[in-house]
């Protein structure tokens, strides 16, 4: 035995624990430190956006107030007239009407150049306003809305802001319209926004005026000022919407977000105190450090007990140094199971791996013992049910080829191992037989087929296989001359269950599927998956005539349905699902796997447009109008580049039969089909999203069209409706394109009405309305198109910033016939006059309908009983005759 020498105890492995210790413990600290700075940063990042928001939702909310009460007092023109008629009360009235619209409006009233009461709420009453806010309100050469500093009301000693907008006085000259407004209503409009514990927000001017302010602990704030630099000032020097600093009422250290207010020089704020931002942060890091020590001295004692360790380690490793020459060389030998015969047959050796892989030899194998004696040991594990003589020829066969010593054979071990034999000669006549353990091998390879032709999610046959097996049972089918089916199965909604329970449960649901699935089909029916929701299932050996074959197959494909259709346990909780089928036969003629498996696609593709749930056969019908939309779409691709599209419009009549605009309709100028209507290829294009291009060619064609009429007197008063899509709206670029449409035709932004479908704008209410305000504050006009079809929510629909309805078709085609649509149609004219919505009736085409409209309201009409859609030259010259 080779003896090797103890080495002598060192230093250096100790010296290396304690450094790791140390360095541990560094980068522990390091760690923390980092943590805790990111985390702060991270809070502050958190709260500076979750103040952005709060701002923006004050800018909101405020915006809006403004511009109702600015839209209140432009409409005190419309009593200008009636303050200089003999009848003063009836004006009295009306001004004290227009203000009970506006719920944040104590008094509104109408004063001349001087700031003398011309008409006032309550006769004899005056209003008292600053002499300097009449000349600063008056002083705009272009009408706008004014708003005054806070000051004290003489007559309820509440503070109170005045807001006024110059108005044109019969006979030449200006009037003021004037409101005052409380500071406390302004106060709940500038908390619209999400709440924000510890924020202050105001309404100060540009130079720093302080209109309101309210900070968390003391509520209003009253002075004359913010603190801070001016916003005025910031934003010229290119400051950001947030930054880092005093709060503009208590003056602590803390975040600060403005907002500019869509009136000149009106600005919103939002403060939120540094400490208030970093509570959270405060108490995590106290845990974090806390947490930080207990594991640094716990590093600490591990470098104790390592080092405590290693003394014994070093005491023990001579001894194992002493062992490991010999347990290297019998490592080696151990890899595989080996037995060593002499010249006669018996055995001489063998090793613990032989042992191992024939368990039931351990009390049979010892040296000079027979190899056959080990065979006939063998025979009854590998063969335990066979005749005597079965098991004789078995032993005969193996000493036949270990005494020709041929190479290799593989047998399966009652374990179920796979062991590899290999047999080679010695030099002195004996023999040396290796077993190699083959079972991860094999396990791997039938995997790897396994891969190659089944699902992995739920262990059915794939594509591959499946191909193959309908190749078969084609060939078989026509030989046999009976029939088989393919029924080609897809999930309903199985992406909106992946999307909102995520792709776990989405798995799931296919491994019941799958077993529904095999458990609905006979045994000699195939059932496979082809990828994603899509199943498909064989059957065989249908009846010969397509007339029973079909029914057939029908009965089990409404089985399936039926089964596929019941609850689904996902997560604790129900899914009620179902599937669309296609069915399709084959063997009446000789087909290709890929044609049948077509076939049966597409006719599941009619049975999901037909609402899914259901079951289609294939009809050859359904190929031709597939081939046909196929044909349609390539020759769509090919229509905008060629300039094949063009616009017509229909006109929009008032009340006194002159055009008060038009609604552009998009038609193809196909070259060989003719003048192709927007029904047979808006769907081909918002499918294939062509839609998006073909938008966008409308709306700059409609701009281009608007620029034009500008130099027509006839024409440049028209306001022209453009229909937008869904997908065009919800592009990211949408309010950019517009504009830029706008800004590169250079026509007016009011003549444009953008006209949007009620389930496009409740698709996404936030986006939606976000756009629309954006679009609103340069001019552009909104309508909602279809109106009554949908499921408006009238909560959403004041939110919108709208200009007019377009009440569907399908309720005024039957107007003074259906009581319904007569009732629906009187709901949506008051509901616009009570919103302030202009109204327009699609589809007139009687002058029964058009005077039911008359009686209730409506003043605005389209439809053919006036005009059909035309072309563009052909309109600006209807709009011309009618005029003269």
């Amino acid at each position: 035995m080779m003896k090797i020498a103890a080495a002598a105890p060192g230093r250096r492995p100790y010296a290396l624990v304690w450094a790791l210790v140390v360095a541990l413990v560094l980068g522990l600290a390091l760690a923390v430190t980092a943590l805790l700075w990111s985390q702060r940063n991270a809070q502050l990042a958190e709260a500076e956006a979750q103040l952005g928001r709060f701002a923006t939702g004050a800018e909101v909310g405020m915006n809006r107030a403004l511009l109702a009460l600015d839209v209140l007092l432009a409409t005190l023109e419309q009593v200008v007239p009636a303050a200089e008629a003999t009848d003063a009360p009836v004006s009295t009235q009306l001004l004290a009407a227009m203000a009970r619209q506006n719920l944040m409006v104590r008094e509104v009233a109408l004063l001349d150049g001087q700031g003398t009461p011309v008409l006032v709420p309550v006769p004899g009453a005056s209003m008292q306003v600053p002499p300097d806010f009449v000349a600063a309100a008056l002083a705009p050469a272009v009408p706008m809305l004014v708003v005054s500093n806070p000051l004290v009301s003489s007559r309820s000693a509440e503070r109170v802001l005045y807001v006024a907008r110059a108005l044109r006085a019969p006979g030449g000259g200006r009037w003021l319209a004037v409101a005052q407004v409380p500071v406390d209503a302004l106060v709940a409009v500038l908390l619209q926004g999400m709440p924000l514990t510890g924020a202050e927000v105001t309404l100060e001017r540009g130079r720093g005026d302080l209109l309101v302010g309210l900070a968390p602990a003391q509520g209003l704030v009253e002075g004359e000022g913010a603190s801070g630099p001016p916003l005025a000032r910031v934003a010229l020097e290119g400051g950001l919407p947030s930054w880092h600093g005093s709060t503009r009422l208590l003056s602590t250290p803390g975040l600060v977000a403005m907002r500019p207010l869509m009136y000149e020089d009106l600005w919103v704020t939002a403060s939120l105190p540094r400490e208030a931002a970093l509570a959270d942060w405060s108490v995590q890091s106290q845990l974090i450090i806390g947490a930080a020590l207990a594991l640094g001295l716990t590093m600490v004692a591990a470098g104790v007990l390592a080092t405590v360790h290693l003394r014994r380690m070093h005491r023990a490793r001579a001894v194992v140094a002493q062992s490991k020459a010999l347990l290297d060389e019998a490592l080696g030998a151990m890899l595989s199971g080996f037995m060593l015969l002499d010249a006669q047959g018996n055995v001489v050796q063998w090793n613990q791996r032989f042992e191992e892989f024939f368990p039931w030899l351990a009390g049979v194998v010892r040296p000079g013992v027979s190899f056959q004696r080990v065979l006939q040991t063998t025979v009854h594990y590998h063969l335990p049910g066979a005749s005597p003589e079965d098991k004789r020829a078995w032993v005969e066969e193996r000493l036949r080829r270990h005494g020709s010593a041929s190479g290799t054979l593989e047998q399966r071990l009652p374990s179920g191992r796979h062991v590899q034999v290999i047999e080679q000669p010695t030099p002195d006549g004996g023999l040396v037989i290796l077993y190699h353990d083959l079972t991860e091998l094999r396990r791997a390879t039938a995997e790897v087929e396994h891969l190659a032709f089944y699902d992995p999610l739920t262990g059915l046959p794939n594509r591959r296989l499946l191909l193959e097996r309908i190749e078969q049972a084609c060939v078989a089918s026509q030989r046999a001359g009976s029939h088989g089916a393919v029924l080609f199965i897809d999930l309903d909604h199985f992406k909106t269950l992946n999307d909102t329970l995520g792709h776990e449960t989405g798995d799931e649901l296919l491994r019941q599927v799958a077993r529904r699935l095999e458990a609905g089909v006979r045994a000699g029916d195939l059932v496979a998956r082809l990828g994603g929701d899509e199943f498909v299932v064989m059957l065989l050996d249908l009846a010969g005539d397509v007339p029973t074959a079909t029914v057939q197959a029908r009965t089990v494909a409404e089985q399936i349905v039926a089964l596929l259709a019941r609850p689904y346990s996902l997560t604790g909780q129900l899914h009620h699902g179902g599937a669309s089928l296609g069915v399709t036969l084959f063997g009446a003629e000789v087909q290709t796997a890929s044609e049948v498996l077509k076939q049966a696609d597409i006719a599941m593709y009619e049975a999901k447009a037909r609402s899914g749930n259901g079951l289609c056969f294939f009809d050859p019908s359904m190929q031709v109008a597939l081939s046909e939309r196929a044909r349609l779409l390539a020759d769509l691709k090919r229509a905008l580049p060629a300039e094949q599209f063009v616009l017509h419009l229909q006109p929009q009549l008032d009340n006194q039969g002159q055009v008060a605009g038009a609604e552009a309709l998009l038609r193809w100028q196909h070259p060989e089909r003719g003048l192709v209507p927007p029904g047979q290829f808006i769907a081909v294009a918002e499918d294939s999203e062509l839609i998006v291009p073909i938008g966008r060619w409308v709306l700059e064609s409609a701009c281009r069209m608007l620029a034009r009429w500008q130099d027509d007197p006839a024409l440049r008063e028209l306001c022209l409706s453009v229909n937008v899509s869904a997908r065009q709206f919800r592009q990211p670029d949408f309010v950019d394109l517009v504009l830029s449409s706008l800004a590169a035709s250079g026509a007016r932004a009011h003549r444009l009405e953008l006209e949007l479908t009620e389930s496009l704008v409740l698709e996404d209410v936030d986006d939606s309305i976000a756009k629309m305000h954006r679009l609103r504050t340069r001019g552009v006009r909104f309508a909602v198109d279809d109106f009554g079809t949908g499921y408006s929510s009238l909560a959403y629909l004041t939110r919108l910033p709208l200009q007019r309805l377009k009440i569907d078709r399908s309720f005024v085609q039957h107007l003074g016939e259906s009581h319904s649509d007569d009732v629906v149609v009187q709901t949506i004219l008051g509901m616009a006059r009570n919103l302030a919505l202009d109204v327009v009736a699609e589809g007139v085409e009687t002058q029964q309908q058009c005077d039911f409209l008359a009686v209730h309201g409506c003043e605005v009409y389209q439809g053919y009983l006036f005009a059909r859609p035309m072309p563009v030259g052909e309109f600006e010259e209807y709009v011309k005759g009618r005029a003269r």
